[in-house]
């Protein structure tokens, strides 16, 4: 018996260890990027979504997102035709406009979906060291790995039945000096190879909140960065209701 009441012990002390090391982690994480107070009181946030490869521009969005209220405004243009998309990120509901002309019902009900997958994905890859504590994510804590001669600790994201690809997991390489994520490593959901992306340095892009700004991948093909990132305090009043 007091055998088996030791071993419970030590395993709970364990456990007990390695959550503590995690949270020190995730604390790290939020520093690094200004802190939850600051992310806090930011309430709108600018930026374009922008993929290159092999130096082309091959996608282009631009997003400005009220945190407090969930309104949105999406934009892109294609072949001359410029898209503005103004929804609610809570209720789904927007109305999408074609070189200021309203959608029809059929099209702007494509179009909305389109603009809150984007939002999901474009805000994830900008935003992701202020979604680690997110409803429906799972993070574990697993070995230090050591790539070209630096250690960083190694946070794992999985997910419960959230988001449009719950299947998706993350590795986030950490600096264990300073807290920023110096790369990520991914798996979507129904693919069979992992992905690298190197992160840029932070940089403050307004109220004192910090973020990486700069994605490439390990063979240097492809780069998402974020140009046009900002906190804003103030936008127009008409900015999500007006195309």
């Amino acid at each position: 018996m007091k055998k088996l009441f030791f071993s419970c012990l030590f395993i709970a002390l364990c456990l007990t260890a390695i959550a503590q090391d995690k949270n020190a982690v995730i604390d790290k994480i939020w520093t690094a990027v200004g802190g939850k107070q600051n992310f806090e009181k930011s309430r709108y946030i600018q930026f374009t979504f922008e993929v290159k490869r092999n130096d082309k521009i091959a996608t282009s969005r631009n997003h400005l997102w009220d945190r407090y209220t969930g309104n949105y405004r999406f934009e892109q243009t294609t072949n001359s035709k410029k898209l503005v998309t103004l929804f609610n990120v809570n209720t789904k509901k927007g109305k999408a406009y074609e070189n200021d002309i309203p959608l029809s019902d059929s099209l702007n009900e494509v179009a909305v979906k389109k603009a809150y997958a984007s939002y999901i994905n474009d805000t994830y890859w900008l935003l992701v060291p202020f979604k680690v504590e997110d409803p429906g994510v799972n993070t574990t804590l697993v070995a230090n790995e050591t790539i070209d001669g630096k250690e960083y600790q190694v946070l794992n994201l999985n997910f419960d039945k959230v988001g449009l690809t719950p299947g998706d997991q993350y590795w986030l390489y950490i600096n264990p000096a300073n807290g920023e994520i110096k790369k990520w490593k991914y798996l979507l959901q129904n693919q069979k190879n992992f992905s690298i992306s190197n992160w840029s340095p932070y940089v403050e892009i307004g109220n004192g909140v910090k973020l990486s700004t700069s994605k490439t991948n390990s063979n240097n093909t492809s780069t998402i960065s974020f140009p046009n990132t900002k906190v804003l305090q103030k936008v127009d009043k008409h900015i999500f209701t007006k195309p």
